[in-house]
This record gives C-alpha cells, sequence and structure tokens, in this order.
C-alpha cells in the first residue's frame, strides 16, 4: 500500500513582487567613493611673518649710509620706528614692503630730507628671494615682498 502524500502547504504572500535591486543600504555603501583624508597633523599654517634672525634683519643709519657692491643685500627705507617694530616682530609678507638694490637706496635716500627720521633696513636677498616679485618704480627695479608659497606650489 502506498503512502498517501498530501500536496505542500501554500506559501504566504505569493503575490508580492520580487525584489531585483539591492537594499538603500547595500546601493549606497557601492556608490559611495572612497576619499581619503588629509592628515591633519601634517598641516602647516601659511606663513605669514618672516623673523628678522631668519632674513638678516639689520636697522643701519641713514647718514652712514655707504652700499657695498654687489648683491648680496636689499635695502627698505623706512622710518627708525617701524624699522624697529619689523626687528622686533618679523617682516609681515602682507604689507608688501618695498626693497631697493644698494645703489637705488643710496639714490631713494638722496630724495628724503635730512630731517626726516629714516632708517635703512637691510637683509639677505638670498634669504627672501622666494617671497620677492619684481616691479619698477621711479629709477629702476625694486621688490616687493609677497605672502606667497616659497616652494612654488
Amino acid at each position: 500500500m502506498g503512502v498517501r502524500r498530501s500536496p505542500p502547504p501554500a506559501l504566504p504572500f505569493d503575490t508580492l513582487p520580487e525584489r531585483s535591486s539591492p537594499s538603500p543600504q547595500v546601493r549606497r555603501a557601492r556608490k559611495t567613493p572612497h576619499i581619503s583624508q588629509p592628515d591633519l597633523l601634517d598641516w602647516q599654517p601659511p606663513v605669514t611673518h618672516l623673523t628678522a634672525e631668519d632674513v638678516g634683519a639689520v636697522m643701519l643709519d641713514a647718514e652712514a649710509f655707504h652700499p657695498p657692491g654687489g648683491e648680496t643685500f636689499l635695502y627698505a627705507l623706512m622710518g627708525r620706528a617701524e624699522g624697529q617694530a619689523i626687528l622686533d616682530g618679523g617682516l609681515p609678507l602682507a604689507d608688501r614692503l618695498i626693497f631697493l638694490e644698494g645703489s637705488l637706496a643710496a639714490l631713494a635716500l638722496a630724495d628724503i630730507p635730512p630731517e626726516q627720521d629714516i632708517g635703512i633696513l637691510r637683509v639677505r636677498r638670498r634669504l627672501i628671494q622666494s617671497w620677492l616679485e619684481v616691479d619698477h618704480e621711479g629709477h629702476g627695479p625694486c621688490y616687493v615682498l609677497v605672502a606667497k608659497d616659497p616652494s612654488g606650489r
């Protein structure tokens, strides 16, 4: 005698549509590109000042100024108080200080009345070269100190 088999039970919710797309969580994870985060410990703040020691800055007396030959130094004519503030706080890159070569500084100094309290800020050219832009003013070329990336990037 044979065993009587009953038909398999009906599945609940037979009429539900089949889902062909993955769940929203899977879809979101697949579409999100991998974005690498910069290492915050490697971040360097932008340079806003150059210290007087780093650029070899010295204040010179205008009355006894005789520039040496060569292009080793650049000179900025300014009031003594402003010069002392720069020696104490550094050269501000945002102020666009104007530097001249020695011969042009002597010519510019000759045009200034002797009663003005003028000093001469001397810096080493090679130490600020990365922050200089060439400009032309008055008798010849001058150099303007600007804030920029010294590495050229």
